[in-house]
């Protein structure tokens, strides 16, 4: 896979148009290979070879960047190709720069020396940081005022970074940003007094200063991430600088499917010489793949470099002559902890599906992160919908509601009904999802049904008890009140 705009990079660096820092965005993979062929561009125009660093972050990118300042008495120029850093992860890196300057000041944000006597060497150090921070979001330190200046930062590097959001904090207040305003274009006066063009030691100052111009002739910094904020000041700048690309990510669609596959796939067969199956891969991704968030969106950092991961493993234990990755081989070799949506498990309940709803749930629990925390997450949410469906159920038997085979006529006959005589202590649903809840409702009309929906309530506490209790038995307790509602029996069995 090749994408254009990189070629056309390429071939500006050949014709001698090189640019010091260059970022490409995506799927590890895709990333890898497009940011090893413009580093190695730059490493033949420069007649020198490429430094490959994995996983750098923190000190030891500190130490590439250092290294990438400096001339070499050996070679003529030096190219640094970074791979997964998620140095540029945080589009509110900036503030931690900041911080630095606040720390410096005090808890106040003044300056302390005496007016006209000029700066401290502490608030010199405090300077640097922020000129630098300034620079990071294109603003001149050197022009208009200073309060201008200041307010043209944006409200998040005022807030603060990672040391302002410990403990659940969400940085500065406004009262403390205003206050902390002052005080920065307080030093940003006095620096200009001084004629101060100060610099941070920190990565991103030193990134910034490598965008610049900051880096020896020839000598060059290449980045493959898959984790990065679009919205980082640096990250924005290099896009519209075209020295950035983007080269595609796998994600999943609201139906569950992957999407991106062909390029990640193509990519991973010319590394591994090994092909796969389109259902193989679909299956591959199914069991590996998690959303980042609700909805369609990209797949998160972690399944998806699982799924490479997973691909290379089969791959390298092929058989000889086996060339080709088929679906049994998938299903053999993976386990299965792709995207499992708690809705999967609602719907097979409300369609008093058992079994169906029992497997879902144990593949939904199998693909958490946090497996403890999910179950209460989970029984959170299964509790909130017991006591819907027990109040739709209940209004329905009660008043002899009739059956609505459509949302139309369920809301011009039955809706007006359940809207006037909904309980006040229970959250009322929008009106689809209460169409849902209650065809699941008027399923259950048998007597056995009837008397299940009343115990629902005490099998909901009774399962919170055995949660908190720690028994060792969290997971069959749940599978018993999603059986209960399901209209299963216990947990073994698999119905539906």
């Amino acid at each position: 896979m090749k994408a254009p705009e990189i070629d056309a990079a390429i071939e500006r660096i050949e014709g001698g148009d090189r640019q010091p820092l260059y970022l490409v965005i995506g799927e590890q993979v895709l990333a890898t290979r497009e940011a090893t062929r413009i580093a190695e561009a730059l490493a033949a125009a420069a007649g020198c070879d490429v430094a490959v660093h994995k996983g750098a972050a923190g000190a030891e990118l500190g130490s590439i960047l250092a290294d990438l300042f400096t001339f070499s008495l050996f070679e003529p120029a030096k190219v640094a190709l970074v791979v997964a850093s998620a140095e540029l992860a945080d589009r509110d890196a900036a503030a931690d720069l900041i911080d630095e300057a606040a720390a410096i000041l005090g808890d106040d944000y003044g300056l302390g020396g005496v007016a006209g006597a000029g700066l401290s060497t502490a608030e010199r150090r405090a300077a640097g940081p922020l000129l630098q921070t300034l620079r990071v979001f294109g603003i001149d330190p050197a022009s208009g005022a200073a309060e201008e200046a200041i307010a043209a930062l944006p409200e998040s590097a005022l807030a603060g970074g990672k040391s302002q959001r410990k403990g659940g904090r969400r940085g500065r207040p406004k009262k403390e940003r205003v206050q902390l305003a002052k005080g920065l274009s307080a030093l940003l006066e006095a620096a200009r007094a001084e004629d101060l063009t100060g610099w941070s030691t920190s990565n991103l100052a030193e990134l910034d200063r490598a965008s610049g111009g900051g880096l020896p002739e020839g000598h060059a910094l290449v980045f493959a991430e898959r984790s990065v904020d679009r919205k980082h000041p640096l990250v924005s700048r290099l896009l519209g600088r075209k020295s950035a690309f983007e080269v595609g990510e796998l994600g999943l669609d609201r139906s569950g499917k992957a999407t991106g596959l062909d390029p990640v796939l193509a990519e991973l067969e010319r590394e591994t010489g090994v092909q796969i199956d389109r259902a193989a891969a679909q299956e591959l991704a199914r069991r590996t793949l998690r959303k980042e968030g609700w909805g369609a969106g990209e797949a998160d950092e972690a399944s998806a470099a699982r799924f490479a991961a997973e691909y290379r493993k089969i791959a390298a234990g092929m058989p000889e002559g086996g060339r080709r990755i088929d679906r049994a081989t998938v299903e053999e070799s993976v386990v299965d902890r792709g995207e499992q949506d708690v809705w999967d498990v609602f719907n097979a309940m409300d369609a008093q599906k058992p079994g169906a709803a029992v497997a879902a749930l144990r593949r939904y629990f199998d693909s958490a992160a946090d497996r403890k925390g999910e179950r209460f997450r989970f029984l959170s949410l299964l509790a909130g919908r017991c006591q819907q469906l027990a109040a739709v159920h209940g209004l329905a038997m009660a008043h002899g509601l009739p059956e609505a085979r459509n949302y139309n006529g369920f809301k011009a006959r039955v809706l007006p009904k359940l809207m006037a005589d909904w309980p006040g202590a229970t959250k009322k649903p929008s009106p689809w999802p209460l169409f849902n809840l209650y065809k699941a409702a008027m399923a259950r009309r048998s007597p056995e049904a009837v008397a299940a929906m009343g115990e629902l309530p005490w099998k909901v506490l009774e399962t919170e008890i055995r949660l908190r209790g720690g028994s060792g038995e969290e997971d069959a307790a749940l599978e018993a009140l999603v059986l209960a509602v399901a209209g299963g029996g216990p947990p073994g069995r698999r119905a539906g």
